[in-house]
């Protein structure tokens, strides 16, 4: 986990949305979540506004300020002069009051040490210290040339960026303050933790708005605000440090370029040697500050954001002072050391390997359709390579991987299956339905009629009724067939999709086995009938015989009567 980005591994769904947006592809893929890389990550902060899921986590270092404040310490905040733009204030005086009431000592404004620093680089174009000049205000393009375009190091001005001579500044009128830059980037945090001594932590425009939310915190009534032209207020937009520079008769040309894509071609054209005596102003965000990733108004309301920088900073040619004045007598000096990013290169061989494992074995397979967060299919066969990627991550490959499967078991069952429209046009028929249907197994069925096939009545009912499901078996008179057929109704997609299992000889069998069970029954009947009639047969002679034989008993009976009572 990145310290200062982390992953809400809960919210990743891997849409790969991060990586498409991913300037240098620093995120690993793996395991179904999208991890950040610190030692490759330049802290644009692009994968967290991209993020459809809110999946990833910005540190939050309000507790610290709030901690800083309780034990006492003398809290004084450096914002940044693109707050105009993100809060509902007419001016530092409203913001003051804000963030006084959360706690802060005093508020200064950032745009002090971005007079101290666009006078350093007047200085040196002045003294031609360096051919090319590239501004040192956006740490993350200083990150993007330290990791990834180290020819280019020897460029960047060797100055302190306007956060970190503020504070110095702060720090030199009172060493014992708390200096919190407040600011649009999530960037600033690292820079300030390489710095150590100067900015003691800094918050982003996101938390100052929470934290304002949670003390419910807001300006009572309007404040009136000093209308002094302060042209290093401009710094926050494209061009902003060069506008407040002077740049009269300097011999140097002047190239404002913001977003990653044009920083990159600028780099690759200094390391070229295609520019010349030239100042380079540097922004990565799109917009520069005041469309940085921690604002609230990120890509949505970037021109109102600039007239409100621009009716906050004033043009030059309305009265008053031009800028602050500011005479610090602190070393501006920074130096920049490399921090290169380098991965091992995968052979041709390889990436044939790779792209092979991904079905794409031809170079009309590769679509290039960017779906897996990079722009080729090569490379993504690289990012597999160093273990960036996974080769389920290419979705049409899987699509087709997912349809060829469902295809096969489709078309393997046993079981007839039919698709159709809302409008019983065939859409699918697998081999086990052509058959049924006594069909050409080489007949294209797509949009066929199926009344020209079956009988549609039960689809129709299904259709009229709303009825998701029916189960039946009917007697298919045309094919001389017996099927049980299940019956979904998909309203959603408006598909109709029958699965009918031959029961033919499932129903003559049963119907054979009836046939035996009623002739059994029948030769049943026929022998108790018989029975019956043996036994009433026989119950008739015994019924004869008893009485002929009580006749003979009973005379035999008296015969010995009469001749006991003579012998007396």
């Amino acid at each position: 986990m990145n310290k200062l980005l982390g992953l809400k591994k809960a919210n990743c769904k891997n849409c790969h949305k991060c990586i498409r947006e991913c300037p240098v592809k620093s995120i690993q893929f793996s395991d179904h979540q999208a991890n950040i890389l610190p030692e490759e990550c330049i802290l644009c902060g692009r994968c967290v506004v991209a993020c459809p899921q809110n999946a990833k986590d910005v540190r939050h270092d309000v507790a610290k300020v709030k901690e800083a404040m309780l034990e006492g310490k003398r809290v004084v905040a450096s914002i940044a002069p693109s707050f105009i733009a993100d809060f509902e204030v007419n001016g530092i005086a409203e913001m003051t009051a804000l963030l006084k009431q959360l706690g802060f000592y005093d508020v200064r404004e950032t745009a002090e040490g971005a007079y101290i620093v666009k006078s350093e680089y007047e200085r040196m174009i002045k003294n031609n210290e360096q051919d090319v000049i590239i501004s040192t205000c956006c740490h993350s393009a200083v990150l993007l040339v330290s990791k990834y375009y180290t020819e280019a190091l020897p460029y960047l001005a060797p100055v302190l960026s306007p956060m970190l001579a503020h504070a110095k500044l702060i720090k030199d009128e009172n060493p014992d303050t708390y200096v919190v830059f407040i600011g649009p980037c999530i960037s600033k945090k690292d820079e300030a933790e390489k710095n150590p001594g100067l900015v003691d932590c800094v918050l982003t425009f996101e938390e100052i708005r929470e934290w304002l939310a949670e003390e419910d915190v807001k300006v009572s009534e309007a404040i009136n605000d000093d209308s002094i032209v302060r042209m290093s207020r401009f710094f926050p937009e494209t061009g902003g440090i060069i506008k407040s520079m002077d740049t009269e008769d300097t011999g140097f040309r002047y190239l404002a370029v913001d977003g990653v894509k044009d920083c990159i071609a600028a780099l690759e054209n200094i390391i070229n040697g295609k520019l010349s005596h030239c100042f380079v102003e540097m922004s990565i965000c799109r917009g520069s500050c005041i469309n940085g990733p921690m604002t609230r108004r990120y890509r949505e309301e970037m021109l109102d954001s600039t007239i409100r920088l621009r009716n906050f900073a004033k043009p030059l040619s309305e009265k008053g002072s031009e800028d602050f004045n500011i005479s610090a007598d602190v070393s501006l000096t920074q130096k920049y050391e490399p921090l290169t990013v380098t991965h091992a290169k995968p052979s041709d061989e390889q990436i044939t390997a790779i792209l092979a494992e991904m079905g794409k074995t031809k170079p009309e397979h590769e679509l290039n359709c960017g779906s897996c967060g990079y722009a080729t299919c090569r490379e993504k066969a690289v990012a597999v390579f160093s273990g960036k990627a996974e080769p389920s991550m290419c979705l049409p490959f899987m699509m087709e991987k997912a349809e060829s499967f469902s295809d096969k078991i489709i078309m393997m069952t046993p079981n007839a299956i039919m698709v159709l429209d809302d409008k019983l046009n065939v859409q699918q028929m697998n081999r086990s339905a052509k058959r049924l249907f006594n069909l050409p197994a080489s007949l294209n069925v797509k949009n066929m009629p199926a009344k020209d096939i079956i009988d549609t009545k039960p689809y129709s009912i299904i259709l009229s009724s709303g009825q998701k499901r029916l189960e039946q078996r009917r007697y298919l008179a045309d094919y001389n067939k017996y099927v049980k057929e299940s019956i979904l109704y998909d309203k959603d997609h408006k598909i109709i999709i029958c699965i009918m299992k031959d029961i033919t000889d499932e129903h003559l069998e049963s119907q054979r086995i009836t046939e035996i069970r009623q002739q059994t029954v029948n030769t049943a009947d026929k022998v108790i009938e018989k029975q019956m009639r043996v036994v009433q047969e026989i119950a008739s002679l015994l019924g004869e015989t008893t009485a002929e034989t009580k006749i003979a008993l009973t005379k035999l009976k008296e015969a010995i009567s009469v001749e006991e009572s003579q012998n007396e």
